[in-house]
């Protein structure tokens, strides 16, 4: 019987202009979404298997007075479903939340919690519970990438700083989310984020507010903000591999592939997997010899055919510790003459094993692509204060884990259950030799039935049928014959 959780039908085929090379774009918005009898259902569904209030209780998100925090957070999280903003449901005749406009903006506000907590325990409850069942932990690995979170005609944004867009080319205002996520290939699960304003000064075009108490958990985000981003990576790696520590292999793109950082996640007894930067600044030890990536290129051996041009073993750390890694130089798809390389520390990892690997880094850029395009990451809330922003920016990630759960249980034959293991198993009770048979036997009946044919002409049409089957059909079938 289905749940209500599962009553929403999910459209896996839309295409978008974005993401061309990956040649589908696969979103997990379910279509009758703004039909509020389904809506209502699944969310408390959601809430209830998850146990949302406790974690709301645990990670101290709480309301003095008025509403309870279940209600906003409802009515909040519910609103981009709606189809409206939200001075259009407090103007509508029906409204689904009985309080006040302000009333939202203070939970955003001034609520107290620990988003990243919370976010770290539903996260790892989600994948523990709903997804590591019916998948091997091997699947999975982790993912990290920053995207920009602009506000481009914004001027009192705190933290609001200018920053270098390197996808569009430009510079932008706004933030640099930072985002560490987990994968096994088919369902994305957001971790934890970091709005990163710019750690100079002269970028910075609104501070941060300095009357609140350093020794809250607000002004340590605050103070993390405007960090160098590999601090704040391993900040929100570190406290990922507390609650989920036996995932132990990492994703990143080129702009994350120093050796240093590299370096640092070995030591973290993470196995990494990266594209590499082709530039003439890193250095890599090859052959007794330190060699940036272009001159390493020159030295290997090229293949004439197939996707993958070569591979080596170089070493990364050029002192006394050693740490090995193999570079796979890959051709590039857009243009045949050029090529890639991607990295992997994990030396029993194959070239074919590391290509695949590091494909699933992609889900990452679909999970951005939905977070701003359908669940309107920057455009619900023009909210000012950095808290309302990790706020609102939280409870965007919940969002899409919620639809992601909902879209692995609707496309994912494994968690129909016992079902699933029924027909399993007596998949597995038929084997080859036995569907043979069976056939053999149908036609033979067949030919009997419709044509009224002797025994000896129907061994014929069989022993001509046996005789134009493949070489290797045709000795089991040959076989057969023998024991029967």
């Amino acid at each position: 019987m289905k749940t209500p959780l599962l009553s929403g039908r999910i459209d896996l085929g839309k295409k978008t202009n974005h993401h061309k090379e990956r040649g589908v774009f696969m979103t997990i918005l379910p279509e009758n979404l703004e039909n509020e009898r389904t809506l209502f259902p699944m969310f408390s569904s959601f809430m209830k298997e998850f146990k949302l209030n406790q974690l709301f209780r645990k990670c101290s998100i709480r309301k003095e007075k008025g509403f309870p925090v279940k209600d906003v957070f409802q009515m909040i999280f519910l609103l981009v479903f709606t189809g409206k903003n939200v001075s259009g449901i407090f103007c509508s005749k029906n409204p689904i939340f009985q309080g006040k406009k302000d009333t939202l903006y203070r939970f955003l506000h001034k609520t107290g919690g620990n988003w990243r907590k919370f976010l770290f325990l539903l996260s790892t409850k989600v994948v523990s519970e709903a997804l590591l069942p019916f998948t091997s932990l091997k699947r999975y690995t982790w993912v990290v990438d920053d995207s920009p979170y602009e506000r481009p005609r914004s001027l009192k944004v705190e933290g609001l700083s200018r920053f270098y867009d390197h996808a569009q080319g430009r510079f932008s205002r706004g933030f640099r989310m930072l985002t560490l996520g987990l994968t096994d290939g088919a369902t994305f699960i957001p971790f934890a984020f970091s709005l990163l304003s710019s750690h100079q000064k002269e970028n910075q075009l609104c501070p941060m507010d300095a009357s609140i108490d350093g020794r809250s958990k607000r002004a340590h985000l605050r103070k993390e903000s405007q960090e160098k981003t590999p601090e704040v990576f391993f900040n929100l790696l570190d406290g990922a591999l507390k609650h989920c520590p036996l995932v132990s292999t990492i994703l990143f793109d080129s702009w994350f592939s120093f050796p240093a950082l590299i370096r640092k996640c070995a030591l973290r007894g993470l196995s990494v997997v990266c594209m590499l930067k082709n530039t003439p600044k890193i250095y890599y030890s090859f052959g007794g010899k330190v060699l940036s990536l272009s001159s390493l290129f020159n030295r290997i051996q090229k293949r004439p055919q197939g996707p993958i041009l070569g591979s080596c073993v170089i070493n990364l750390n050029l002192t006394d510790n050693p740490l090995y890694a193999r570079i796979v130089l890959v051709r590039s798809e857009k243009q045949k003459n050029q090529w890639l390389a991607l990295l992997s520390t994990d030396l029993s990892l194959s070239e074919d094993e590391i290509v695949t690997l590091y494909g699933k880094r992609w889900d990452i850029e679909v999970f951005f692509k939905m977070v701003k395009s359908f669940l309107k990451l920057t455009r619900e809330f023009q909210v000012r204060s950095y808290d309302a922003l990790v706020s609102h920016t939280s409870i965007v990630f919940i969002r899409y884990i919620m639809l992601a759960v909902i879209a692995r249980r609707n496309t994912d034959p494994r968690t129909f259950g016992e079902l699933f293991y029924a027909c399993y198993d007596e998949i597995q009770d038929i084997t080859l030799m036995e569907a043979l048979t069976l056939l053999l036997e149908l036609l033979k009946t067949t030919i009997k039935q419709i044509f009224v044919l002797s025994e000896e002409r129907v061994k014929e049409l069989v022993a001509y049928f046996v005789n134009s089957l493949p070489a290797w059909l045709k000795g089991k079938v040959l076989l057969l014959n023998c024991e029967s």
